[in-house]
């Protein structure tokens, strides 16, 4: 059985190896997710600015300064301005602002993460 024991320096070789390959992948990851993060910080913003014209275009500010004017009418046709509300809102920028968003939070979360193994590695 003693010429099965391996040497003390193959234990340290291959622990040294693992430890490498750990920080290389930490690495790669790390710099995948960062570069995520800053694609969906300008998919942030251009959707805000989207969202922002889509308002102003649709009339959005219109229908609901109208709800908010506290007049009789609103009161009898609630139903109707409600709707009207909701059709002017630009869907496709909202949605296209919550993906970025997930985006970015996904991305820098597991930045976040990538970036604590790579430093403690």
């Amino acid at each position: 059985m003693d010429k099965l024991k391996p040497a003390k320096e193959l234990r340290n070789n291959i622990l040294l190896g693992i430890k490498q390959e750990e920080r290389r992948r930490a690495k790669v990851y790390l710099f995948g997710y960062a570069s995520i993060v800053l694609f969906s910080l300008v998919g942030v913003v251009l959707s805000i600015q989207y969202i922002l014209e889509g308002f102003y275009q649709s009339g959005f500010y219109e229908y609901l300064s109208l709800l908010l004017s506290g007049d009789s009418a609103v009161y009898a046709y609630w139903k109707e301005l409600s709707f009207s509300l909701i059709d002017s809102m630009p869907i496709i920028g909202i949605i296209a602002f919550l993906t970025a968003a997930g985006a970015l939070v996904w991305s820098g979360a597991n930045a976040f993460t990538n970036t604590r193994r790579f430093i403690w590695i």
